[in-house]
């Protein structure tokens, strides 16, 4: 009796395990993507690489504005948020960071305007990158 029970066990639960593994294995990576215009109505886009979420944050921008930053910003990490400014200085720009927290992602945006050399920026909105939210 127990040689046929684990013999049963064991058909039952070996077959589980390689579907769990494999259910890992093949999980799929997620992506956001944003790209920031003037009007402040961008929209945060997901796919499963960063190449097509970048694509498809172009084309999302493209769909309701002529104002669209030149670079999106993406990120895998979808806890994290986007922080859009935009500036008006000798012409007018605008950039998305992204970050852990609200705060990096401020930092981060402002470092890439300022390297740029932009001034006369403020900041428009957060995006939560997992949601889309705005906020």
């Amino acid at each position: 009796m127990p040689a046929r029970l684990l013999k049963r066990l064991a058909a039952t639960t070996v077959p589980l395990l390689a579907f769990l593994y494999c259910g890992q294995a093949t999980a799929q990576e997620r992506w956001a993507a944003i790209v920031p215009n003037q009007e402040n109505n961008e929209t945060v886009v997901w796919a499963t690489t960063k190449e097509q979420a970048k694509k498809l944050a172009v084309l999302a921008c493209k769909q309701v504005s002529q104002t669209c930053a030149e670079t999106p910003a993406s990120t895998n990490g979808m806890s994290n948020v986007f922080a859009i400014m935009c500036c008006k200085d000798r012409k007018s720009a605008c950039a998305a960071g992204v970050g852990a927290t609200r705060a990096k992602a401020l930092k981060e945006v402002k470092s890439v305007l300022s390297d740029a050399g932009y001034a006369k920026c403020s900041l428009k909105s957060y995006f939560k990158a997992g949601t889309g939210e705005k906020g």
